[in-house]
């Protein structure tokens, strides 16, 4: 099979985590990165970047170089939908949007081109991100599992819209965005952030199935969950390996927004870190109330034709459905803890 270059830069206890992994229609190689740039110690505690390359002289002996993933694979259209998906898991790891605006691009391995990539312009195409590992590995466990790839595809595409990281979400920096944008412009890209967040949610089989004939609730002013549509839901969840009683907790900032009030019903009680003040009023959920408050933004909010409440999307509502898609699909796959101490 052909080898195709990906221009990443893998250090070397990615690179051991990768060796690890196996894959049917694919192999991953990992060969010295080419630009003779990029070098860490032998026990991966330091790094570093010597930019045109590094004199022979000046190697220590407990440097060695880093290593660039290379793809085998039937053709270019496969390698190329595989390094998608290991972005995708990259994603789930940490949402950051300049994963997908600066990502990587795939071309055919030739041994012979090696030395353009000591050109300082030609180098720059090689890219170092974290978590490549963890990226193979969601690409291991899904890459025969359409919707879960769609999935991940659209917990992609809804990052690339509009997005913020998690680090701007920590309760100690309180209120970090405004809960309102006078632009269209991103009014249209939130909502269809929200769209295709949501999705990843119907992909996974996990909305609230409910109707005119089968209410969500018998008694929504109080939040009374009718049953029957509560039991459904519960069982799809354990049966996509997430518990019913794992909770999610709803990112509320500031003051209350026109959009949080018409959320009916209001669900939740006060997250544990609320007590950095009054700008901080997260609502720690059950998944079935976040998968509710989900539906309740795209159907009423974000979806059809927009109205007059659309203008008042948040970033915060963004980043709640958003989170709780990534939060199911690493449930699902029993990676939320490995995710967490992935590092470890």
């Amino acid at each position: 099979m052909p080898k195709f270059r990906t221009h990443l830069i893998i250090n070397k206890r990615d690179s051991d985590k990768i060796k690890a992994l196996s894959f049917n229609n694919i192999k991953l190689d990992l060969l010295p990165e080419p630009s003779k740039c990029y070098w860490e110690s032998l026990d991966g505690r330091s790094s570093s970047i010597s930019y045109g390359g590094r004199d022979p002289e000046t190697i220590r002996e407990d440097e060695i170089p880093l290593n660039e993933l290379i793809i085998e694979a039937a053709t270019e259209e496969v390698a190329e939908d595989f390094i998608s998906i290991l972005q995708g898991g990259m994603l789930l790891v940490f949402p950051d949007a300049s994963i997908i605006h600066k990502f990587i691009f795939i071309t055919e391995y030739d041994e012979s081109r090696n030395k353009l990539y000591t050109d300082e312009h030609i180098f720059s195409y090689l890219k170092k991100f974290d978590n490549v590992s963890f990226g193979c590995l969601i690409a291991q466990k899904i890459i025969r599992d359409n919707q879960l790839v769609y999935a991940i595809e659209k917990y992609k595409t809804s990052i690339g819209l509009t997005s913020f990281n998690p680090y701007s979400a920590d309760p100690m920096y309180g209120k970090v965005f405004d809960n309102y944008d006078f632009k269209r412009e991103y009014h249209t890209k939130a909502a269809f952030a929200i769209i295709a967040a949501f999705s990843v949610i119907e992909e996974l089989g996990l909305e609230i199935r409910s109707s005119q004939k089968r209410p969500r609730f018998l008694n929504s002013a109080t939040g009374e969950w009718n049953p029957d549509v509560l039991l459904d839901v519960q069982e799809r969840l354990n049966e996509s390996n997430i518990s019913d009683r794992l909770t999610f907790d709803w990112v509320y900032r500031g003051d209350p927004t026109r959009i949080e009030k018409e959320i009916k019903p209001y669900f939740g009680f006060d997250s544990e870190w609320t007590k950095y003040g009054e700008a901080v009023r997260d609502k720690t959920l059950t998944i079935a109330e976040a998968v509710h408050n989900a539906s309740y933004l795209r159907n009423f909010i974000a979806a059809h034709k927009f109205n007059e409440l659309t203008q008042y999307i948040s970033p915060y509502d963004v980043f709640n459905v958003q989170s709780l898609g990534r939060k199911l699909i690493l449930n699902k796959l029993n990676l939320w803890q490995a995710m967490l101490d992935r590092n470890k």
